[in-house]
């Protein structure tokens, strides 16, 4: 079984894309370059297989709240051209907010099996999540709409419908941090840091193929953690860039999966402006096809730093 095939795990309706299409494809993928900034990866929508403060790289916590966002049409800009819509004055971002602010608000269930292709691990749950008891459930978050025009799932599964990614698709999804905010500025980098060791753990039990952050600040301070008694860290880090990291979870003894890479992706919240829906789909199909080549023995990772385990 080709690799296309085996990230279909609903076999009855879908067609294998073979792993061919796919490399081919990524290369198509230049035509519809996008540009929001000079490294905005290119645009790019895959076919399915079955009927805050802003910086300079698009991503913040304060734009990854999935509490209240409002946006036009799924957060896009207005064409050129088109009356403008009308804009909801913008809020002062939140500051730091105790654990006894959103005390009513539970956290939201890991969706965890062995073996699993990627885990997704987002940032926290937002408030309206927490509410819903779903992972990424706010109306403005593109997390689902990415998994399906990327190909990694072959239809547009809604948040009610979480709990079944781990065995229709060998997809996880689990948080860095346990505790609900309205945004993700109200939590300290502490949280985020003291979250790290307990999740390489986690990843350690279940050894999955991938694990894949949503969220670039979350991604830059696990690649810091990585890093932190490694020669040459600061260019490490500095280096830091979205897609496939240069680093590894090693597991040891047993027949499962022996290596778990890592992979860095935007917040999908509509809130974030540098990295529109193309571009967060593109990177998506990025970690897909990474995947593929994963499994087909056609990614090396020889060079990876392997990462310390707490």
């Amino acid at each position: 079984m080709d690799c296309a095939q085996s990230l279909d795990h609903e076999h009855n309706d879908s067609e294998s894309l073979g792993l061919q299409t796919l490399y081919s494809f990524q290369q198509s993928l230049v035509k519809f370059s996008y540009q929001t900034n000079s490294h905005s990866p290119g645009r790019s929508l895959l076919i399915s297989r079955e009927t805050g403060h802003k910086t300079t790289e698009g991503d913040s916590i304060e734009a990854c709240a999935d509490d209240d966002a409002q946006l036009d049409a799924e957060g896009q800009r207005s064409p050129a051209g088109t009356p403008a819509k009308k804009r909801r004055r913008v809020a002062t971002p939140r500051q730091y907010a105790a654990p006894e602010k959103y005390a009513h608000l539970r956290p939201i269930n890991d969706y965890l099996e062995e073996g699993l292709d990627i885990v997704f691990c987002g940032i926290n749950p937002g408030r309206r999540s927490a509410e819903l008891g779903h992972h990424f459930a706010h109306s403005s978050n593109h997390f689902w709409k990415c998994l399906h025009l990327s190909g990694l799932t072959n239809k547009q599964v809604p948040p009610t419908e979480d709990h079944t990614l781990p065995e229709r698709f060998y997809i996880g999804l689990t948080n860095m941090v346990d505790r609900p905010t309205a945004e993700a500025n109200e939590l300290k980098d502490s949280e985020f840091i003291a979250g790290i060791a307990p999740l390489f753990r986690k990843i350690s039990r279940y050894r999955p193929r991938f694990v894949a952050f949503v969220g670039l600040h979350t991604s830059k301070l696990v690649l810091k953690y990585v890093m932190r008694n490694k020669a040459n860290k600061t260019a490490r880090i500095k280096a830091f860039k979205p897609g496939l990291q240069n680093y590894k979870l090693v597991h040891q003894g047993g027949s499962q999966q022996v290596e778990t890479l890592f992979y860095a992706l935007p917040c999908t919240s509509g809130k974030v402006q540098g990295y529109q829906i193309p571009d967060k789909v593109a990177l998506f199909a990025q970690l897909k096809m990474d995947l593929c080549k994963l499994k087909d023995g056609l990614l090396s990772t020889d060079d990876m730093v392997v990462c310390p385990m707490a």
